[in-house]
């Protein structure tokens, strides 16, 4: 069984003692935090395309985090983080095979019981040829590479001086049997199946091809390629013997352990046949440096809400990436994910941060990982134990780094703003209002060869809807190959690789993912529309209803950031019952799981609070439909727990259940949100004021022009959650 993860926002005072903390603060004081950061860019021994940029960047911010914004009491030494890469300021020396096994190796030699290990490696990862026969199930061996390997040779030697996984799992079992606890994060990636149909400028997949890796005269090359190849054409690839997700490096032992062993958790940035991408972060920041989707997703989550488990931090990964229309990859995570990160106290998180006032500006240790962007209000407040309605006056966000912002007083709810001066000693700044970006941003199709008319009516379409009134949407046009949530294609189905032979040959609009990519396999395919030249309305008409629906998708899913309800207040739990199985499996939120039609979803519930909660559950599937499948009203202390859906053979892919809770207040209607379903939203106002998560929820049918914004109180306004359990259906074998 597992409990929802929920990112939450404290409106009131913050428990700060609570019960085991002594002992935990105990504990922190006395065991060290070691890390280990490796960044691999620049590979000589492969072509320059496929070189990277955003590894150093990943090591240069987790490197600053680490130092500067864990939560007290728990301290990395700066002599205790050990940096390899090139071109990073406080770098110990390149990551080469030696240098990487060499700080593994003196890691094991120096930690001691109940000490703390961070791994973090970020750069290129690729598969050979199994070294020694029936070590993989799939006759493959997963590899990081390390900046000086070689060209393969023969099955003898591999890569030279790549890290294979077995390798990896023997330094970290070394640090283990010493009794430390290991938390390692792999931002690579080690094959793709997909395809992509269209560009994506901004974007570089962390994966080298084996091609690219093969050395030797063009009759060995040849040799070697056609056995890789057969072996992967008979491949189970990314399974295990079970048909469950297979991590890319085998860390965590199937049987049992000695207890005197430290634990281990492991982030993987994706399964073994996806590719992880770098790009420009955070979204829409102007010059924004390169970085590992997957690190800056997990930096910026962990800087939301530090005191969660792993499992948490896993399933906001994800839901994050769901928010952001990102169906791949899948992200996996495993080990001891119900530990708290870095072994922090179970607290409230407080979106709070000391204000600093030095040479005429004030500053908060704050920025872009927490949300924070120009124009972000928060309260000032005496203490950190102040209540908002405590607040002397406001501060407003004037530029923002990742880890910190610059802030100046603004006139804000009827206080007017304080000079620098007047700002108590020792103030806090407090987050006032949470403000959710609506707008979906769409990139336009690229001309194809052979389909420039069609590609010309879908732009003239797209610029009609753009301005069009009571759309239900608000959308944002950006150049082909842009950064976006949605991408435009126009082409023919047969003219994608890997298309079958009944694969149609007309033009059609295709709505792609953010990747970009394509996949027919599992009967999965996006969501298109067949272009008729002479009939420009129906693609109108059909374009319209899709990005209508895709809107409130997506809408539902940027929700998430705007949940304020507490873990214990409201469990919500997901199980599946497999159509060949007895009894019900959980749907873990380590891991992404695969369902087929026949199999069943479930859902336990249970209301905690004292107040009344509405539960609304939703199906989102992968072309985008939504199906509105219960609304109940939940008493205090009620428990709902019925059997919700079957799957069908309509359509594959990923795809989501998402929960929506709303705290209901007395005498009101039952929150239905039914109306999700629905082709169109009637035109609604409402008037100005504090705007609850209800309201919230119908902005996404009303389609605001930009956001809303939900203002937190200590007592006022009923709260609200929407939580997303990702899953993939797949045919039945």
């Amino acid at each position: 069984m597992i409990k929802l993860t929920r990112r939450t926002l404290l409106v009131g005072t913050s428990a700060l003692v609570a019960a085991g903390a002594l002992s935990f603060r105990a504990l922190a004081a006395s065991r060290t935090y070691h890390a280990l950061l490796v960044a691999c860019t620049e590979y000589p021994a492969l072509p320059q395309r496929n070189w990277l940029i955003g590894p150093k960047n990943d090591a240069g911010l987790v490197h600053e985090y680490l130092l500067k914004n864990v939560p007290d009491p728990v301290r990395f030494a700066p002599e205790n983080v050990t940096l390899l890469a090139k071109d990073v300021p406080g770098a110990k020396g390149l990551p080469t095979h030696a240098a990487i096994k060499a700080a593994l190796a003196d890691l094991a030699a120096k930690v001691q019981r109940d000490d703390f290990v961070y791994l973090h490696l970020s750069g290129h990862g690729a598969q050979q040829p199994e070294r020694v026969k029936g070590d993989e199930t799939d006759g493959l061996d997963e590899i990081f590479l390390p900046v000086d390997i070689e060209k393969w040779i023969n099955r003898d030697a591999g890569v030279p001086n790549a890290l294979v996984d077995n390798e990896i799992g023997d330094a970290l079992d070394a640090i283990r049997n010493k009794g430390a606890f290991v938390w390692a994060v792999f931002d690579c990636c080690h094959s793709g199946t997909a395809t992509r149909a269209v560009e994506v400028d901004d974007e570089l997949e962390r994966k080298v091809e084996f091609a690219d890796l093969v050395g030797g005269d063009e009759a060995a090359r040849a040799a070697t390629l056609k056995a890789y190849e057969d072996t992967v054409a008979s491949a189970s690839r990314g399974l295990d013997e079970n048909g469950a997700r297979k991590p890319a490096f085998n860390l965590t032992p199937t049987g049992g352990e000695p207890i005197t062993k430290g634990k281990l958790v492991a982030f993987y940035a994706a399964q073994t046949v996806e590719t992880t991408p770098e790009m420009p972060l955070p979204k829409g920041t102007a010059d924004a440096p390169r970085f590992g989707l997957f690190t800056f997703t997990i930096l910026s989550k962990l800087a939301e809400n530090p005191n969660i488990t792993y499992r948490q931090l896993g399933q906001a990964v994800l839901q994050q990436y769901s928010a952001d229309s990102r169906t791949r990859p899948t992200p996996l995570f495993e080990g001891e994910l119900d530990a708290r990160v870095f072994g922090t106290d179970k607290t409230d998180a407080v979106m709070q941060w000391p204000i600093v006032v030095k040479d005429g500006e004030a500053t908060i240790g704050a920025g872009l990982l927490h949300r924070l962007t120009p124009g972000s209000k928060l309260a000032i407040l005496p203490s950190a134990l102040s209540s908002l309605s405590d607040a002397v006056g406001y501060v407003e966000v004037q530029s923002a780094k990742n880890l910190e912002s610059r802030v100046k007083p603004v006139e804000f709810e009827k206080k007017p703003a304080l000079k620098l001066a007047d700002i108590p000693a020792n103030a806090y700044a407090r987050v006032a209002e949470i403000a959710v970006d609506y707008r979906l941003t769409v990139a336009r199709p690229a001309a194809t060869k052979g389909l420039e008319k069609e590609a010309e009516l879908v732009n003239s379409v797209l610029d009609e809807l753009a301005t069009a009134k009571e759309t239900g949407f608000n959308i944002e046009l950006v150049d082909p190959g842009k950064s976006a949530e949605l991408r435009f294609a126009v082409m023919r189905e047969n003219a994608i690789a890997g298309a079958g032979k009944d694969a149609s040959d007309k033009p059609a609009l295709w709505f792609l993912p953010a990747s970009g990519d394509v996949t027919l396999k599992d009967g999965s395919k996006p969501p298109l529309i067949i272009i008729h030249l002479d009939d420009r309305q129906k693609l109108v008409d059909a374009t319209t209803r899709n990005l209508r629906t895709i809107f409130r998708a997506t809408g539902l899913s940027r929700l998430a950031a705007a949940s304020d309800y507490k873990p214990e207040d409201v469990d919500v739990q997901f199980q599946v019952k497999r159509r060949d199985k007895d009894g019900l499996e959980p749907l873990q939120a380590s891991a992404v799981p695969r369902v087929s039609p026949g199999d069943e979803v479930h859902v336990l519930a249970k209301n905690s609070s004292d107040q009344l909660v509405d539960i609304n559950v939703l199906y989102v599937g992968s072309d985008y439909s939504i199906t509105h499948i219960v609304a109940e009203r939940l008493a205090p202390q009620a428990t709902l727990e019925e059997g919700l859906l079957a799957f069908t053979d309509n359509s594959f892919g990923m795809e989501r259940m998402i929960a929506v809770l709303t705290e209901a207040p007395p005498e009101s209607e039952k929150e239905d949100l039914s109306f999700l379903a629905q082709d169109g939203v009637a035109a609604m106002t409402r008037g100005l004021g504090p705007a609850s998560f209800s309201d919230m929820l119908a902005d996404i049918g009303m389609a605001p022009p930009t956001r809303s914004v939900m203002r937190l109180a200590d007592k006022s306004g009923p709260k609200g959650a929407v939580m997303i359990f990702p899953m993939e259906t797949v045919p039945r074998a």
